[in-house]
């Protein structure tokens, strides 16, 4: 069926082929492992927002204490400065 010169020349193209096929499998394989962490992503990209609004909140939490500390310091100064001065203006 094969002729000498055919065998000869199919030999080298098969052991070229080889390499060639095991580079094309890896690439398979890694693109789909990003197809399925791209799938997986929408479930991180939830908890990122959640995280988001948690940590949005705390923060208008320490701005209000914040603030109320403020006012109970200067109440606290302002007394302390009329206890001082024997609550006479």
């Amino acid at each position: 069926m094969f002729g000498p010169q055919t065998l000869a020349l199919l030999i080298p193209i098969l052991a070229l082929m080889i390499p060639i096929v095991a580079i094309l499998l890896a690439h398979q394989r890694r693109m789909a492992e990003i197809v399925h962490q791209s799938a997986r992503l929408p479930d991180a990209s939830h908890e990122i927002a959640a995280l988001r609004h948690e940590i949005r909140e705390l923060k208008e939490l320490v701005h209000q204490q914040a603030i109320l500390f403020d006012n109970v310091q200067s109440r606290g100064s302002t007394d302390l400065g009329e206890r001082l001065s024997g609550g006479q203006p």
